[in-house]
């Protein structure tokens, strides 16, 4: 894992735009950094980056430069860099090193876009050829992560928002669109960001710039199926999965698992088992019996045979909220990143590569919502007064039943109204004058059915929420996540599974319990699904209270505009007296306030 920088503006424009930026990205990158100089067209490209090295340690920094001149900077990996290599050097293609980013820049420069196809792994890259054009792109998944702005300044762009504010090319202008996803559905959308003028390059899509700066936008193409390494002809998903596995477990550092009391990570722990003893990390909440799964996760690791901490979520943990805050470069009021940022903490005194179950889910189908859409229509004939009153009554001891009554009443449909924190139209008294002109987007139906909720989730829950989540809180750490869950071939095998009844019953997420049984634990197999919580209701009444009054009620708070100090108030008050389960709103107006505190009035 590694993050890059780089502008692109008329020659003799002053200043040293890459510096600043750097030394943001050095949580990304601990162990080296580079700067080079290009040119494209008139224009003078700076590109810099900062490494994390994974793969040929002693080599393989950047930017890489090609024999032709050719730059490279980029962010991720490519596991089946080998076999490229020796493809490209059939063909007289030379190198100057032997790091998968080699491989990387050499496809790029003989093959084009067309040559992404070939590539297993995930990355995002800026790459400048001798003679034109800049690219821009990101792996299809969008599990690393790129942004950019073109504006008077010319072109700006870097792995995240915070090293390309430090380049002093964007204004700090807040996108209030933006900042009404984060209240609606806890994360910034699409392509947007949460700055005017700054973009994400979306996943799977490839700008190129030439010496206007008009981009061009195309897609990284499909891979043929012959053209995947280690792709049978009836993929079968354990093979899949061991191949995925090892390859994510080549490196020259120390590697560690993320360990649930869920059937995913066990999985990948059994497989790992095969390659490597790692270390496993599991998330502990003591006292907290309802979201604490730290006696399954033992009783995984004992079985596995491995090693196995535990990271106790501390009584109080303002200190994690604060440490998760500064980790995001955006508002994001998913609130489990809180605990993500802690365990993150804990593996990266230990390990700089770390294996997620993050995934399975969404490609096996195993999330409960899924068959939950066979409800909507019925709900959806309920008249909204009476979900509405129903709702009220039974949140306090069926709240799972209430969200599923609001979610029904949802202008995207049930699916989209599962996943949100609330419509804004619910917090709408609590908005301040900057808020309270903004808009409910044009609604778009969204998912009908199990198989597009699966798709949903790929293109938008994954790249906008779950691994913008680990991405931030694991780099903060210098720990680099990897997902064997949304390597191409697993997720090849789960769509080629002819199961009857598909995800709507989550037949798919049964082969992953078949396996579980039979080379972890029987019972475990079994056992329902738990999320990776964070207990906002109660902990916002309780040790964090203090952070939300300040972040809420405060002089700075008032006089920002995001809330209505009446309202504030109120809803806080109502929170406190258990009135109204307001926690994961309160969330997201403390990480609103605090990112404010840290980007806006510097």
């Amino acid at each position: 894992m590694c993050g890059f920088v780089g502008t692109v503006a008329d020659s003799g424009g002053g200043g040293d735009p890459l510096s600043a930026a750097l030394a943001v990205l050095a949580t990304r990158g601990p162990d080296s950094g580079g700067r080079a100089t290009g040119r494209l067209g008139a224009h003078e490209v700076q590109l810099g980056a900062r490494r994390l090295a994974l793969v040929d340690r002693a080599g393989g920094n950047q930017p890489i430069r090609r024999p032709s001149g050719a730059l490279l900077v980029w962010n991720g990996e490519i596991y089946n860099h080998a076999a490229l290599r020796e493809a490209l050097a059939d063909r007289d293609v030379p190198f100057n090193g032997v790091s998968d980013g080699e491989v990387l820049a050499a496809l790029l420069e003989s093959e084009g876009v067309a040559g992404l196809a070939r590539i297993e792994g995930s990355y995002a890259f800026a790459f400048l050829a001798a003679d034109g054009p800049l690219v821009l792109g990101r792996d299809p998944a969008g599990v690393r992560p790129l942004v950019y702005a073109l504006n008077a300044h010319g072109l700006a762009f870097a792995s995240t928002l915070d090293a390309l504010r430090a380049t002093g090319r964007v204004r700090v202008e807040v996108d209030l669109e933006a900042i009404a996803d984060v209240l609606r559905d806890g994360v910034v959308h699409s392509q947007r960001t949460a700055l005017r003028g700054v973009c994400r390059v979306a996943p799977g899509e490839v700008l190129s710039f030439d010496a206007s700066l008009t981009p061009r936008t195309e897609r990284v193409p499909q891979a043929e199926r012959s053209a995947v390494r280690d792709a049978p002809e009836q993929p079968d998903v354990l093979q899949a999965l061991r191949a995925a596995v090892r390859d994510r477990l080549a490196v020259d550092r120390p590697a560690a698992l993320l360990l649930s009391g869920g059937i995913d990570s066990a999985l990948i722990g059994a497989v790992a088992r095969e390659h490597a003893r790692l270390p496993a990390f599991t998330l502990g909440y003591p006292g907290q019996g309802t979201v604490d799964e730290t006696d399954r996760a033992r009783r995984t690791a004992k079985r596995l045979g491995l090693e196995h901490e535990v990271v106790p979520c501390p009584l109080d943990p303002t200190s994690w909220v604060l440490g998760a805050a500064h980790a995001f470069d955006e508002p994001f009021a998913d609130a489990s990143a809180v605990p993500s940022w802690g365990l993150a903490r804990a593996v990266g005194a230990h390990a700089r590569v770390v294996l997620s179950g993050t995934g399975g889910d969404e490609v096996f189908g195993g999330y409960r919502r899924y068959w939950l859409l066979g409800v909507g229509p019925w709900l959806r004939h309920v008249p909204q007064f009476v979900r509405s009153s129903v709702s009220k009554v039974i949140q306090e001891r069926m709240p799972q039943s209430a969200r599923l009554l609001q979610a029904a009443g949802d202008p995207e449909g049930l699916y989209r109204g599962l996943l949100r924190l609330q419509p804004l139209a619910e917090v709408r008294g609590v908005l301040g004058p900057l808020l309270e002109g903004v808009a409910e987007p044009e609604p778009r139906a969204g998912p009908g059915t199990p198989w597009e909720a699966m798709a949903d989730d790929l293109t938008r829950y994954l790249p906008d929420d779950l691994l913008v989540k680990e991405d931030r809180a694991f780099m903060a750490h210098a720990v680099e996540g990897r997902y064997p869950y949304l390597d191409a071939r697993v997720r090849r095998a789960a769509r080629d599974l002819e199961l009857r009844g598909g995800p709507g019953r989550a037949r798919q997420k049964q082969v992953l319990r078949a396996y579980v049984r039979d080379a972890v634990d029987t019972d475990l197999a079994r056992s329902p699904k738990h999320g990776f919580s964070f207990p906002v209701d109660v902990l916002y009444r309780g040790p964090l209270r203090a952070l939300a009054e300040d972040a809420l009620l405060s002089q700075k708070a008032r006089e920002r505009g995001f809330l209505s100090p009446a309202g504030a108030r109120r809803m806080f008050r109502d929170h406190l007296h258990g009135t109204r389960q307001s926690g994961q709103t309160i969330h997201a107006f403390v990480m609103l306030e605090l990112w404010a505190r840290r980007v806006l009035d510097s």
